[in-house]
């Protein structure tokens, strides 16, 4: 198919040379520049850092710590990371039901809240049991970004000079 659409474009380019060389002019097409790149994400993770240190303890070396040592550590960060994430993006579970409890999907179901795994036959209306209840963002506030602060520093170094 390839190599069919090649011999249709040269035969083509070679009828009407002036539309080739339109079709490879460059076009206007706006470049996106970093000012509007959006950095939501970027951002609510400098937020997680600085309220609980997050990027901190995910990019800590484990390995020589006890599991005492990391139940306090995760917990204290996931004390300080929870209250920030629910100040500014309002979670909730898809499905109010415990996890195990037995659920019906129907048909039309929102696929982007709801994957379907296991022994999947057919259509929808589904059968099944529920794995895991799901996230979703009901209230999304980040504060708008001031000055010209470079998003890619999540976290600033710290110097202390004696």
């Amino acid at each position: 198919m390839g190599l069919g659409l090649a011999f249709k474009a040269f035969f083509r380019a070679f009828k009407d040379p002036k539309a080739a060389k339109k079709f490879l002019q460059p076009n206007d097409t706006k470049k996106i520049t970093k000012k509007e790149e959006d950095a939501s994400h970027l951002q609510l993770l400098m937020l997680l850092q600085k309220s609980g240190r997050l990027i901190d303890f995910l990019q800590e070396d484990l390995s020589g710590c006890t599991d005492a040592q990391i139940g306090a550590a995760a917990k204290k960060v996931q004390q300080d990371c929870c209250g920030v994430l629910e100040e500014l993006v309002t979670v909730r579970p898809v499905f109010e039901d415990r996890e195990g409890a037995s659920i019906q999907i129907p048909a039309g179901y929102d696929v982007s809240a709801i994957k379907v795994v296991g022994n999947v036959k057919g259509d929808a209306p589904y059968k099944g049991v529920l794995v895991h209840k799901g996230w979703r963002a009901h209230k999304r506030s980040l504060p708008k970004r001031v000055g010209h602060n470079t998003v890619e520093v999540l976290c600033q170094a710290e110097v202390e000079v004696k």
